[in-house]
């Protein structure tokens, strides 16, 4: 084993609580994980347990173009409990035998479609449509019939005929029952002539006449109307035969979201069904659930995120949504109601433009595809440059998890892969020669280059992309993209990985992941117990078979072993006014790579992950919440991702005294300079001459991600006074000093500049009314001010230089009620507002309401005292053996924890 943080941590020393940091300390705390995003277009906030809205769609696969592959890969990743309607279609290419009868083509294609559908289930529903692009001559442009047409006008007597003889073939032949007919499919496209089927009063006459001269034939199956292509034109096709349409239909594959929600908000108005039997993307669900649509069906099945979302938002409930209409993209965020988090993201398959979404979990920090722990994580979908410029059709699911054991790493970088079961690592063959396992030894063909799939791959990008070390452009491929279990796993070379060399990696838990593939969904497996054991997909195992598709990825100056480190020992904490120091001692393992931070609300033993890998024997928590209690515990963990049992754990929280929580000089860093360890992040690396002689503040210009973000936690408290040296150096009106919050409903803000009367305002909503102060005129700009904003309970005061210059007794909401989370210098909630330009020096957030005489104290640089001071503090209770989940007692298989599975 090669020596690491033991010989790089041994100089490091336990150090007081009580005692400021300086620079060249290492500073482990909670803002270690605190990121500094771009700008994002819309941000998507969400609670956990909030209560959600639930919806109840049908979700469906599609015949109409003929291809098992497509739907047996939609049921793989929806579950076929979830599929609820097929579409399959009525053929158009030759006339009824003497008007009556099908002919053998028309027969042939109800009969194949069928047999496809039976394999899902007999009796699965379905809705029949015009198969309008069918060609006996392997040709792949559309034709119709002239028997149906009589100068591009529908024949409405022989449409209707047609469709009934089609209904009563699958009546009398099958056990699937025809929920529906559409009369007409994409009516609105006419680039071919032989494409047109009739204008909007055609199709509502053809459904008016089914209704009418074959309403026994007809009975319990709706008619939906026409399914334009282009959402811009659904309307036009409803609106003339809305009287007989059970159902309104569009596809999205040109139209304005505008348009595709204004007719599922109409749809929903008129008390009929929103249809959409033709998806090509998550974003057309998700956004068409928001607005009343309820049945769907996927024309080609693009894997994990429409699987997922189909499982999700039938069986949990919506936590948040948000979307860019001028953009064509959208992302929400669903709990099932196993406990599983998800989030999703679209775009239109030819019509989006690239988007920056954010998401905000405001209960509590959480991880995002393995990122965290964070409150935020932002995302960008990719779009185009026009309409079908560019387009990547792209979209993702992202795992938002918590709990005692998380994913220790992300995975991205050169790794030996091991499976739980074998010990063998997976070897690269020669191309097209199946995959096995061996005996590491150090060969180039026993590496892997693993990164995430690139947004622009095509698709669902949830992947990541295992590709040789030893070869380029090798990779492992399921042999002839089969959808079968126990099919080989073979080496193969192309130069982009196709749909069955993508792999999704799900944490099992204790430093294993299982690897589903893009195009099966089925599990990477070891087929058999043996060292050398070929490797397979597979459906998930049970019991000890579990761990035949466990998987570890060790990097590669790493010897993969099993033993896990020893229990930390000598585990303490001391409390400070908005934090808790731990500290522990260094363990003797010479592959140490760190130690897991776990905490636990008092009375609730729900052990979360706060920190992984820390490099250091101690850590300060400041995501601790003022007025509670929490146990803590460590964990060690090696560079071959075993993890030791937990240390002893301690009962304590910060002491919520009131005083300073947090102070920025900007004296060359934003670092903070009390013991709450809060350090900011920012882009900007420019600090210049200060207010006073000697001393630097940070610049920041106004563009370029140029604002400061701090921690989590530093505005929750029932009170607050935010104070700092200013320096504005632009007139921009609704610039920010600062904004504290977590999306546009939820803020508090100082603006130098506000937009109506250009007088400083500060702002504070939680979700109602705005609630304002206004000063009697803007900022001084180009000049060092100090200014402080003091939230008392009776009364909010703005100082600028030590003076009263404007007050309020209607300011009621509290920021705890707001619980701020995404807290910023220079930065708005809002993405359209401007970047503050200027300078910032000496910010400091009091957890109380600072009086007038000490606000001049602090403007001169003085300290103020803190309140509230408990006659003793409280000693941390120290638990013995309350580890919960110890490693030595793992057994092979799954356990739902805080929503993610892990080993039990």
């Amino acid at each position: 084993m090669k020596p690491t943080l033991r010989m790089t941590l041994l100089a490091v020393t336990a150090f007081s609580a009580a005692t400021a940091f300086s620079q060249d300390q290492q500073r482990s705390s909670s803002s270690m994980n605190l990121p500094l995003n771009s700008i994002s277009d819309v941000t998507v906030s969400y609670g956990i347990s909030a209560e959600g809205k639930r919806y109840s769609p049908t979700w469906g696969v599609d015949l109409a173009w003929i291809n098992e592959q497509n739907i047996m890969k939609g049921v793989n990743h929806m579950g076929s409990q979830n599929v609820g309607i097929g579409r399959t279609s009525f053929r158009v290419l030759n006339p009824l035998v003497n008007d009556v009868s099908l002919t053998t083509d028309q027969i042939e294609g109800l009969r194949t479609r069928s047999n496809l559908f039976n394999k899902i289930r007999r009796d699965l529903p379905l809705i029949m449509n015009c198969d309008n692009g069918y060609r006996p001559d392997g040709h792949t442009g559309p034709n119709i019939n002239a028997y149906y047409t009589t100068n591009h006008n529908a024949n409405v007597d022989r449409w209707a005929a047609m469709i009934d003889a089609h209904v009563n073939w699958m009546k009398a032949n099958t056990q699937h029952p025809i929920v529906g007919v559409s009369p007409f499919n994409e009516p609105d496209y006419d680039a071919d002539k032989n494409l047109v089927q009739g204008y909007p009063n055609d199709e509502a006459s053809v459904a008016r006449k089914l209704r009418k001269d074959y309403a026994s034939d007809m009975e319990g199956i709706v008619m939906a109307g026409g399914n334009t292509l282009n959402d811009d034109k659904a309307l036009e096709w409803y609106n003339p035969g809305k009287d007989v349409y059970d159902w309104g239909n569009t596809h999205q594959l040109a139209g304005s979201m505008n348009n595709y929600i204004a007719f599922y908000d109409r749809l929903q108005s008129d008390g009929k069904v929103g249809y959409n039997d033709e998806m090509h993307n998550v974003v057309e669900a998700m956004t068409g659930l928001e607005h009343g649509m309820s049945v769907g069906i996927w024309w080609g099945f693009d894997s994990r995120v429409r699987g997922e979302f189909c499982d999700i938002s039938r069986n949990g409930v919506r936590l948040a949504y948000g979307e860019h209409r001028n953009n064509w993209t959208a992302a929400s965020v669903y709990r099932h109601d196993d406990g599983r988090v998800k989030a999703f993201i679209g775009s239109s398959e030819r019509q989006a433009y690239t988007t920056n979404y954010q998401l905000v979990s405001t209960e509590r920090e959480v991880y995002y595809d393995g990122h965290g722990p964070s409150y935020e994580f932002f995302m960008q979908i990719p779009g185009g440059t026009g309409y079908q410029k560019g387009q990547t059709n792209a979209e993702r699911v992202i795992d938002v998890t918590w709990g005692p054991d998380v994913a220790p790493s992300i995975i991205n970088g050169k790794y030996k892969i091991y499976n739980a079961m074998t010990g063998g690592v997976i070897t690269c063959p020669s191309n097209g020669t199946a995959i096995a396992q061996a005996r590491f030894t150090g060969a180039d063909n026993q590496y892997w280059n693993v990164a995430p799939c690139k947004p622009t791959t095509g698709g669902d990008y949830s992947f990541l992309d295992i590709e040789s070390a030893n070869a380029t452009n090798v990779r492992m491929n399921v042999r002839n993209f089969s959808l079968s279990g126990g099919a080989e796993i073979i080496a193969w070379t192309q130069s982009a990985p196709s749909s069955n060399e993508q792999w999704y990696a799900e944490y099992a838990g204790n430093g294993y992941y299982f690897l589903r593939n893009r195009e099966s969904a089925l599990y990477l497996t070891s087929n058999g117990t043996a060292l050398t054991a070929k490797v397979v997909q597979d459906k998930l195992k049970t019991g000890n078979s579990l761990k035949r598709q466990m998987w570890r990825f060790v990097p590669v100056d790493v010897e993969y072993e099993t033993t896990a480190p020893a229990q930390p020992q000598g585990l303490t904490a001391k409390e400070n006014s908005a934090s808790v120091l731990l500290e522990w001692t260094l363990g003797e393992e010479e592959d140490l790579d760190g130690y897991m931070i776990l905490r636990a609300e008092k009375d609730t033993y729900a052990w979360n992950t706060i920190a992984r890998k820390v490099k250091t024997p101690y850590y300060v928590d400041n995501t601790c919440q003022r007025g509670k209690t929490y146990f803590y515990s460590v964990r060690a963990i090696d560079r071959a991702e075993n993890l030791s049992v937990l240390s002893d754990s301690v009962l304590i929280g910060p002491s919520g005294r009131n005083g300073l929580v947090a102070q920025w000089l900007m004296n060359g860093n934003t670092n903070d300079e009390t013991a709450n360890m809060m350090d900011a992040v920012t882009q900007s690396t420019n600090f210049v001459s200060g207010h006073t002689e000697g001393t630097q503040a940070l610049s920041i210009v106004g563009k370029n991600n140029q604002y400061v973000q701090l921690p989590y936690e530093v505005a929750n408290s029932e009170e607050l006074t935010i104070a700092l040296w200013v320096n504005w150096r632009g007139t921009t009106n609704w610039q920010r000093i600062f904004d504290f919050g977590y999306d546009t409903n939820h803020y508090m803000f100082l603006s130098p500049g506000n937009g109506s009367n250009s007088k400083m305002r500060f702002a504070i909503k939680n979700g109602g009314d705005e609630q304002s102060i206004d000063c009697p005129a803007r900022l001084d700009v180009l000049k060092w001010k100090h200014v402080a904003v003091v939230i008392g309970r009776e009364k909010t005061s703005i100082y600028v230089d030590g003076s009263e210059v404007a007050s309020s007794t209607g300011i009621t909401i509290r920021p705890n009620e707001l619980h701020p989370i995404l807290n910023y210098l220079g930065r708005s909630q809002f993405a359209s507002d401007p970047l503050f330009t200027g300078y910032l020096q000496d910010v400091r957030i009091y957890s109380h309401a600072l009086t007038a005489d000490e606000v001049t104290t602090v403007m001169n640089g003085g300290e103020v005292s803190s309140v509230d001071m408990p006659a003793a503090e409280p000693q941390p209770t120290v638990i013995h053996g309350l580890d919960g989940i110890r490693r030595s007692s793992l057994r092979p298989g799954l356990n739902i924890v805080n929503g993610k599975k892990v080993l039990k």
